[in-house]
């Protein structure tokens, strides 16, 4: 696993913690699917 630390602007960083919060996930958990789906679309 590799640490990534980014800076993200303040109103999506609100969105994501409310998603998260909504899907009972962690912030983290999130992001790592959004990058996920970012990735595997690419491969499309």
């Amino acid at each position: 696993m590799v640490n990534i630390n980014i800076e993200v602007p303040d109103e999506i960083h609100k969105k994501i913690k409310i998603l998260a919060a909504i899907e009972g996930k962690l912030v983290k958990d999130v992001i790592v699917n959004a990058l996920e789906e970012s990735v595997k679309n690419e491969k499309a």
